[in-house]
């Protein structure tokens, strides 16, 4: 039971740093502070995902020594398991609320927009600095802290309620505003296809009215015809000049 609070107070720590990191990152892009992430609260859960899954078999497990005694290691894994993480999570999101929280669609070496070369180098040196210098400084802290067990118990249980009541109202928010984002391309498909069926129906109806017409013009000229059999040397003045009547129905024929 110890240990799962001690891990969860990780979580919260490096939920708060990502957090920390996200608002930094922003402002310096935008020059403006951003309340940065899923949750309404200052936490980025993926951050502190991603520092337990590579701080707990470094810490828990026998070749986690091996590991952290060789750097080059830590880079290779820094950089491998955050861009995983940050694909993984990117994906499943997106399946849920329909929604897409990050894009690097135009940043170099890219895939899919989820992950770039950029993001996944500065997740490395995150790392790096957090198995060398952040967590055996917080390892001290959280230590003391567990030293007295009632205050981190009772800071464990008020933190725990407070993540749940958060990740329940920003699940519903996001769960809110994905089933608005379906309702608005279900319009906009019905609007499109409502478009194609008044075109459709026009189109149709032209042709219908080019039917009739051709149908009249045709009558039309069977009459012209006729009176031009009946009074052949029957002359019409058109642009100021007579043409017999034969030859302007020859005329309207071509």
């Amino acid at each position: 039971m110890d240990k799962i609070i001690m891990y969860f107070l990780f979580f919260i720590i490096y939920a708060f740093l990502g957090y920390i990191c996200e608002v930094i990152y922003v402002f310096i892009i935008t020059k403006k502070i951003t309340n940065r992430g899923y949750l309404y609260g200052p936490l980025v859960p993926i951050y502190a995902f991603g520092a337990l899954l590579i701080m707990i078999p470094l810490t828990e497990f026998e070749f986690g020594k091996f590991i952290t005694d060789r750097w080059y290691l830590v880079v290779i894994i820094g950089f491998l398991l955050p861009t995983l993480l940050e694909y993984l999570t990117s994906y499943f999101m997106e399946k849920i609320f329909h929604m897409r929280w990050w894009d690097y669609s135009d940043k170099f070496l890219n895939i899919n927009g989820r992950v770039c070369l950029r993001n996944s180098t500065m997740f490395m040196a995150l790392v790096v600095l957090v198995v060398y210098l952040i967590n055996p400084f917080l390892s001290m802290i959280i230590n003391y802290v567990m030293n007295i067990q009632i205050l981190a118990y009772i800071l464990a249980i008020v933190l725990f309620i407070v993540l749940s009541v958060d990740m329940t109202l920003s699940t519903i928010k996001h769960i809110n505003i994905s089933k608005i984002i379906i309702k608005l391309e279900e319009l906009k498909e019905k609007a499109n296809d409502f478009r194609e069926l008044k075109k459709e129906e026009l189109s149709n109806k032209i042709d219908e009215a080019k039917i009739k017409f051709d149908s009249y013009l045709d009558n039309v000229k069977d009459k012209l015809n006729n009176i031009s059999i009946k009074y052949p040397s029957l002359k019409v003045i058109k642009n100021k000049k007579l043409i017999s009547l034969k030859e302007l129905i020859n005329k309207k024929k071509n």
